[in-house]
């Protein structure tokens, strides 16, 4: 989770379109780059290297945007999502920083109106978590760096078809010394995987592992070295791309499905336990101090054991 200062956002160089009231209104991107190639493979980069590409509320909006853009293009075929420089992919929620959303705000209500956009006050991501999972196309997750709790469950939760990561990844969950429990549909998606222990142990400890933990837990697809992500992610998207596109639409759509279901709620009851944790334990700040006399009162205890 991204604790940096605010930074002054500038241009991405690129526009997509917004849509509202049967209108098209033409917007330049300021947190994620966008690329349509001709083979139809579209490549979206979250670009803040700032503050290591992490869910400002204008990415999140941005997000909202680029999704409904790709899934309305028809050019568009496979999605690639990555992070810029080598560093992160994104490290989850921006404590901190910029406040300013670019989007203009009669749209941004309108998007709202089709639960296309994020909700003040909810830490679950609901909308969000919904937009990726219903995206009709193939998505994959190309990961650069280092992602840190959501943004963690944004590489293994389903979010994205695919997922390929660099050698150099790590990741983890920081939840315990923040006072949050875990959202995104993680609550549900990661026991499945990888087991009820294994879940608890990564939630619970909040301790780094890397790609080949998350490869051999069965979280990702592939590990390639980290000059070779891009590569072996565009080889992977412009194989998609031959294939029919309802075919693979129909056939995401069902794998999908029996979850999607019941993803309504599950983001309520994780919402719900993250509020109630953060009413118990007084949320990040006093975590923190909480941990600090636990830890003294631990070395205490112990000393005093040895005597």
């Amino acid at each position: 989770m991204a604790k940096n200062q605010a930074v002054e956002l500038k241009p991405q160089g690129c526009s997509i379109d917004l849509y509202y009231d049967d209108k098209v209104e033409p917007y330049e991107l300021w947190s994620i780059k966008y690329e349509l190639l001709p083979t139809g493979v579209a490549i979206c980069t979250f670009n803040t290297p700032h503050n290591m590409n992490a869910l400002t509320i204008n990415q999140q909006w941005e997000t909202f945007a680029l999704l409904e853009h790709m899934a309305r293009d028809d050019n568009v075929r496979v999605v690639i999502w990555t992070g810029s420089g080598d560093r992160a992919f994104n490290v989850g929620a921006d404590l901190r920083g910029d406040r300013t959303i670019h989007m203009p705000k009669h749209i941004r209500e309108k998007y709202l109106e089709r639960n296309m956009g994020p909700i003040k006050g909810n830490f679950v991501l609901n909308n969000q978590t919904k937009a990726f999972w219903d995206f009709p196309k193939p998505s994959i997750c190309a990961v650069n760096g280092m992602a840190v709790g959501g943004a963690a469950n944004i590489v293994f939760c389903n979010f994205h078809d695919l997922v390929i990561v660099s050698k150099t990844a790590q990741f983890f969950y920081p939840f315990p010394k923040l006072g949050f429990t875990p959202e995104l549909s993680s609550s549900f998606i990661i026991p499945r995987i990888v087991g009820f222990a294994k879940a608890k142990e990564m939630m619970f400890l909040g301790e780094r592992f890397d790609a080949e933990d998350a490869l051999r837990l069965g979280l990702i697809n592939k590990v390639v070295e980290p000059q070779s992500l891009m590569s072996e992610a565009m080889k992977m998207a412009e194989k998609l791309v031959h294939f029919h596109p309802d075919a693979l639409r129909f056939s995401k759509k069902i794998i999908n499905q029996h979850v999607r279901n019941e993803l309504d709620s599950i983001l309520e009851q994780e919402q719900e336990a993250i509020l109630a944790s953060l009413a118990a334990t007084g949320g990040p700040p006093n975590v923190g101090k909480w941990m600090k006399k636990k830890e003294a009162w631990v070395k205490d205890v112990k000393s005093k054991s040895k005597l």
